[in-house]
């Protein structure tokens, strides 16, 4: 039997966010909530994915299946003008 990590939906979505490169005074903003919430979420996302960084929560994430990559079509550019 394999291991799926159980995520509330407010944590899903902070990660989600993070795996999109915001911070989280910026993810606190999505939110709407304070940025001490966003880190609390971030936090507990990290504990429920067995994670020990945050790079590492969301490698774990998408490892998981629990968020996958933004399509090629909305990506942000590899590289500048």
């Amino acid at each position: 039997m394999r291991w799926q990590p159980q995520l509330t939906e407010h944590e899903t979505i902070a990660l989600r966010l993070l795996a999109r490169g915001l911070h989280h005074t910026e993810i606190a903003m999505a939110l709407g909530v304070r940025p001490e919430t966003a880190g609390r979420l971030l936090h507990r996302a990290q504990g429920g994915l067995r994670a020990r960084t945050l790079p590492h929560t969301v490698a774990r994430g998408y490892e998981t299946g629990l968020i996958q990559p933004a399509p090629l079509d909305r990506a942000p550019p590899l590289l500048g003008p």
